[in-house]
């Protein structure tokens, strides 16, 4: 599927706003309002499918009936990030990601167990502020291995649930070189220091989507941004 053509989104979950129905954000059912049916089927990574009613209400999109089976099913916790990609005929691809920004794979369609896969991610600790503050560089080699050449632009998709396009600039063979356009304003919104170390975990290779970790003073704990 071209990159232009591929449609997807992401929801932070809250178990008390999702365990039993779920809508869909505004900026994915504006552009597609007539995209889904009365029902959709989502496809977890174990290859089951689960049928979900859909109603409408006003301008919105909600996922009702079967919704909560799936939520259960996969013991979804608050922070936890469910990714759905768009396939047709009313189907989306679902993938989810635990608090560490691993990705979850329910072990059969029975769902008996699961595993965590670590997901293509780099790590950048900031340094001068004149530098880190206006822009980051890629490593070359998880660039080149993970990200589409000669794009424009990537998206962060922060814990709040708002999506950051990031202009990039790139090398003559097209290999990401650097986050720049739109940075700086994620850098000051979300307090990133100087000395602060960030993993940006890679969670959609299509339209390159990171989601950003500060790593705790001293390593271990991970907050999202």
């Amino acid at each position: 599927m071209a990159a232009e053509n591929v449609k997807s989104f992401f929801i932070a979950i809250d178990p008390a706003r999702h365990r039993d129905q779920l809508i869909l954000p505004r900026q994915f059912t504006n552009r597609y309002p007539d995209l889904l049916g009365s029902c959709v089927i989502l496809r977890d990574l174990g290859g089951r499918l689960w049928h979900i009613e859909v109603i409408r209400s006003e301008d919105r999109i909600i996922l009702t009936t079967g919704w909560s089976d799936f939520f259960s099913h996969h013991s979804l916790m608050f922070g936890y990030m469910v990714i759905f990609k768009y396939r047709g005929a009313s189907t989306f691809l679902t993938s989810i990601l635990d608090h560490s920004a691993c990705e979850i794979h329910m072990g059969d369609p029975g769902g008996s167990s699961s595993t965590s896969q670590p997901l293509p991610s780099f790590q950048i600790t900031m340094s001068a502020p004149r530098f880190c503050h206006r822009c980051i560089f890629v490593p070359g080699t998880f660039a080149s291995t993970n990200l589409p050449r000669f794009v424009n632009d990537v998206q962060i998709h922060d814990a709040a649930g708002r999506v950051w396009q990031i202009g990039v600039d790139s090398r003559a063979n097209g290999v990401v070189r650097r986050f720049a356009r739109g940075w700086a304003e994620f850098y000051t919104t979300k307090n990133i220091r100087p000395g602060d170390t960030c993993v940006f975990s890679l969670i959609n290779g299509d339209v390159p989507a990171f989601n950003v970790f500060k790593v705790a003073v001293g390593g271990g704990e991970q907050t999202m941004l």
